[in-house]
């Protein structure tokens, strides 16, 4: 290791002890990855916004953010603007030991994706049964 080398990696520790590294609470955390997200949006990245916002994100110890997305598309998009969302959340956080770790979604954490009609009539009625009654009294049509 040549001298110059020791020099920057010195450099390099004693910016990273001079970063803030200020506590935040999910909230802060949910508040401005959802800004991020709309930023997205503005920017015509459809489907980064959409990796963002089909779940929230978890906060765990040492201040890992840990997110799942659907799909392994998402999940390479995501990864792919990693840099620039830690950017921008380390930035407003104000809190640059935030790391974040993209996982393909797991029914843990948040809940399940309800896609056909008659997907979403079976989680309503467990929500209020009464509703099968009515669709057999007035033989409703729920496969739409």
């Amino acid at each position: 290791m040549s001298q110059g080398d020791k020099t920057s990696e010195k450099e390099e520790q004693s910016r990273d002890t001079n970063k803030p590294m200020e506590k935040f609470s999910l909230d802060d955390l949910k508040m401005n990855w959802r800004k991020y997200a709309f930023q997205a949006k503005e920017n015509g990245l459809d489907t980064l916004f959409t990796a963002l916002t089909m779940r929230d994100p978890v906060l765990e110890e040492d201040n890992l953010i840990r997110h799942f997305v659907d799909n392994d598309v998402q999940k390479t998009f995501l990864q792919t603007h990693e840099t620039d969302l830690l950017g921008f959340l380390r930035r407003e956080l104000k809190n640059w030991s935030i790391q974040l770790k993209v996982e393909e979604g797991s029914e843990e954490n948040g809940e399940k994706k309800l896609y056909s009609g008659q997907d979403k009539f079976k989680d309503m009625i467990e929500r209020n049964p009464h509703l099968k009654t009515l669709q057999q009294k007035f033989k409703l049509d729920v496969d739409f």
